[in-house]
């Protein structure tokens, strides 16, 4: 009897388990305006896609059929938002064209996630010694000593050595460093607080850059230890009446605002000249619906094409989520793109290595 108990248990989990993950996988198709739970479990699609194959798993070896057939039901159901959740690419190799390096980073005004006393430093010094050709940087204040305390003045001068070109939106946070010619593309009509359009010139190539940082969920501090304050059954109970609270009515609105500006933004994208690569914190999910509004049928992942497996970008207060993009579109090629480890902010920064496969002009 206590056997069949908990075999029914485990069967009724499991099912559960498999509808959770159907809802994620195709929550990112459904507007937050019309529903936007759907939009929550969209952010944990990673971890419910993996739980799912394992006790797929699990029940092959136990030899039941039913149950392992809906397991694979599920995963095959779910496989075109899975595989951009957790890609299946590899880096490729070089084919002789003019090469860049671009990087996008959240730097949190270059406050130290872990110190926030201890200035800029590491957040700058990474940035300096990444390599990159094009530093595109979402929450940067600027480059003046008054806007970076605490940060030693010899390094915020090696970084303008080092990108002579500088564009810096002080209203909006919005900032791009680069060792190439670079200027404000006429595109960028009407102009938004999300996005920045550049337009910069690679030895005789002609790229097209967007800088966007999305709406974020507006959490307070409190609010943001939701997740790592619990500690046991009962500081669990505490974070989900929380949850419940104002934290899932911000997550809502979040939603909903970010499908406005995903939309204004595809507007803007359908006028700009190739190639094009967008870039920087979208504040969701490749299988969100911002994401595939943006994306289109024209965009590529860059990052899931050379990719595999799962990586975060967001690493604060247990929320694991990869939230920052990287879009292109025309005559390039990704070679590579890596999560880096590195910097003191709350995201971890995404370094590229890009093709051009066109002519020069």
């Amino acid at each position: 009897m206590v056997r069949f108990i908990l075999r029914l248990a485990a069967k009724i989990l499991s099912v559960g388990l498999f509808l959770l993950t159907l809802a994620a996988a195709w929550g990112g198709h459904i507007s937050p305006h019309i529903w936007a739970t759907p939009s929550i479990l969209a952010l944990i699609l990673p971890y419910l896609g993996m739980t799912t194959a394992a006790v797929t798993v699990c029940w092959g070896i136990a030899r039941k059929i039913v149950m392992t057939a809906l397991g694979v039901l599920t995963l095959v159901a779910s496989i075109g938002s899975l595989s951009e959740a957790v890609p299946f690419g590899s880096e490729n190799k070089p084919e002789g064209g003019v090469q860049f390096t671009l990087l996008t980073y959240n730097m949190m005004h270059g406050i130290d996630y872990s110190d926030p006393t201890s200035g800029a430093g590491t957040t700058l010094r990474y940035i300096l010694h990444s390599g990159a050709d094009i530093a595109v940087l979402q929450e940067m204040s600027g480059l003046a000593a008054s806007e970076l305390p605490n940060t030693p003045p010899d390094l915020i001068d090696s970084l303008k050595a080092t990108y002579p070109y500088r564009l810096i939106d002080r209203a909006n946070y919005l900032s791009v460093l680069s060792r190439f010619p670079i200027g404000y593309s006429r595109a960028t009509n009407p102009k938004t607080s999300y996005d920045c359009i550049y337009t910069v010139d690679i030895q005789g190539h002609r790229l097209t850059l967007v800088n966007t940082h999305l709406e974020s969920y507006r959490f307070s501090d409190n609010e943001r230890d939701v997740v790592s304050d619990i500690h046991s059954v009962g500081s669990a109970k505490s974070s989900l009446k929380r949850f419940k609270g104002s934290i899932l009515s911000k997550m809502k609105q979040s939603f909903r605002i970010r499908a406005d500006e995903s939309q204004q933004l595809r507007r803007q994208l359908d006028s700009l000249p190739d190639p094009v690569i967008v870039c920087g914190d979208f504040n969701d999910v490749p299988t969100s619906w911002a994401y595939r509004k943006i994306k289109g049928d024209d965009f590529r992942d860059a990052f899931s094409e050379t990719n595999f497996g799962h990586r975060i970008t967001y690493h604060a207060h247990r929320m694991y989520f990869h939230i920052d993009q990287m879009l292109y579109r025309g005559d390039i090629r990704p070679i590579s793109v890596k999560r880096i480890r590195e910097g003191a902010s709350d995201h971890w920064p995404l370094l590229a290595e890009f093709e051009f496969t066109g002519k020069r002009l």
